[in-house]
């Protein structure tokens, strides 16, 4: 699934719940290939893409659903996106010797943090992130969807990619929409 199709279901899943889906306009591609060239490495095309239709959203509006969790993930704009991942660069150091609390999956590189992680979406002021992954393990897929969750803090594989991802997002949301969509008076 594109992300532009993901909207419009989203959109109509928020109107059905008397709501209105409010996404920031879309991000520049100049700003696109500044923060590329920031990051070190090309955006993967689907979540590029998703920039490219909407530069994020408010942070209590869920855009995002991780399946099997009832938290609705907020759309990061790449301007937070960067304070996100440079927030985690700088607390990385304090764990150094982070070991997770239960075996990782084999598919994530070790650590708390790798710079080849992308924030994207948020849930709780960040005590969940959804990252795309652009330096996994042999196991892995470049471009896979891990999620972080804090206290305790664990690192863990969510979907093989970002259109994956708004697959299983969307099928959640939509079964579970009174989990995810504020309350018509919320919108306010």
């Amino acid at each position: 699934m594109e992300f532009n199709t993901y909207r419009e279901v989203l959109a109509e899943i928020y109107l059905a719940s008397e709501g209105q889906l409010e996404l920031s306009p879309a991000a520049s591609m100049v700003a696109l290939r500044s923060f590329e060239n920031d990051l070190g490495f090309p955006l993967d095309p689907g979540l590029r893409a998703a920039w490219l239709e909407a530069d994020g959203g408010p942070t209590w509006m869920p855009v995002f659903a991780r399946p099997g969790y009832l938290s609705g993930y907020g759309f990061l704009s790449i301007e937070a996106a960067t304070e996100r991942r440079r927030s985690m660069k700088r607390n990385a150091p304090r764990y150094t010797d982070y070991v997770g609390p239960q075996p990782r999956d084999p598919r994530i590189r070790a650590g708390w943090f790798s710079d080849g992680w992308l924030p994207f979406a948020e849930f709780g002021g960040g005590a969940g992130i959804l990252m795309q992954d652009y330096c996994p393990t042999q196991e892995g897929t470049p471009g896979q969807i891990i999620a972080y969750v804090h206290d305790p803090d664990e690192v863990s594989y969510v979907a093989p990619g970002f259109e994956d991802l708004l697959e299983e997002s969307i099928a959640e949301i939509s079964t579970y929409p009174e989990e995810y969509i504020p309350e018509p008076e919320e919108f306010d």
